[in-house]
């Protein structure tokens, strides 16, 4: 059922899609345990403002099989893709081998998933895996995403910019650019962000917001996020939002959260 926003008279950045499907400005929420009733309340109130939903790492192992469907099947009523996250293909191929990851995707397409990334954020792929395991993908029947970077330790901007042109050349959807890359000593890595704005077809890349697992704070994340959205405009692609910040990052996106419009960042 239509409906109307409040304050409707009020104009917004007319460069931010407000409409879904998008095909920029996409954000991509990352979950680890929310339940039916916290992800119903969040659709209700956010939906119009996520596109894609990660499970992130190996979470979906830990659900009740029918609970999984059904919450896939909710966020496909409310048109945001799910996505399978890709250090679950790294634990999968890193102890039942490659021989098991036709039968993990079989599983992923079975209970509701549209897109699966592939990474290799702790566990290498060796050469011709990535292509292999993209080929695999959709053989499935599925969409594959692909992630750059490590959480390890930094990569040189230039080795950055050769994965994102090589998995994009294998056909991934996105290039999601892993969040811990993106920061550098607290401070969003500036080198890395303008270089990728100079050669890379950044519509199909997606920044992924760092986490306190990899050290960063709060603030810094949000520092980072304002950084994105002022260097790319309102319509960047983001990654790895958490649920209690969606409303706020569409906020920032459009100049009315806290930092106030993008020309005031």
């Amino acid at each position: 059922m239509p409906t109307t926003p409040a304050f409707p008279f009020i104009s917004l950045d007319p460069r931010r899609s407000l409409k879904k499907p998008r095909a920029a400005g996409l954000t991509m929420v990352s979950d680890y345990q929310l339940g039916m009733i916290a992800l119903q309340d969040l659709l209700d109130v956010g939906g119009d403002y996520m596109d894609i939903f990660k499970v992130a790492t190996g979470t979906a192992r830990l659900f009740e099989r029918g609970h999984l469907i059904a919450k896939l099947e909710l966020l496909g009523h409310h048109s945001v893709r799910s996505l399978l996250g890709g250090q679950f293909q790294e634990y999968v191929l890193h102890t039942m081998g490659m021989d098991a990851f036709p039968r993990h995707l079989e599983e992923a397409s079975a209970v509701g998933f549209d897109l699966i990334e592939i990474s290799d954020n702790v566990v290498d792929l060796g050469p011709g895996t990535r292509e292999r395991l993209f080929d695999a993908v959709r053989a499935a029947g599925l969409t594959p995403v692909g992630e750059i970077g490590d959480k390890r330790e930094h990569s040189a901007a230039q080795a950055i910019v050769a994965e994102v042109q090589e998995v994009l050349g294998l056909g991934a959807e996105l290039a999601l650019i892993e969040g811990a890359e993106l920061m550098l000593d607290g401070q969003p890595n500036e080198d890395l962000i303008l270089t990728l704005k100079r050669e890379v077809e950044i519509d199909r890349c997606m920044f992924e917001l760092a986490t306190p697992r990899v050290g960063s704070t709060a603030p810094q994340i949000y520092a980072a996020k304002k950084f994105l959205i002022k260097t790319f405009g309102p319509d960047v692609n983001l990654g790895n939002v958490t649920p209690d910040v969606v409303i706020e990052t569409e906020t920032t996106r459009l100049g009315l959260g806290s930092a106030g419009p993008l020309d005031l960042m």
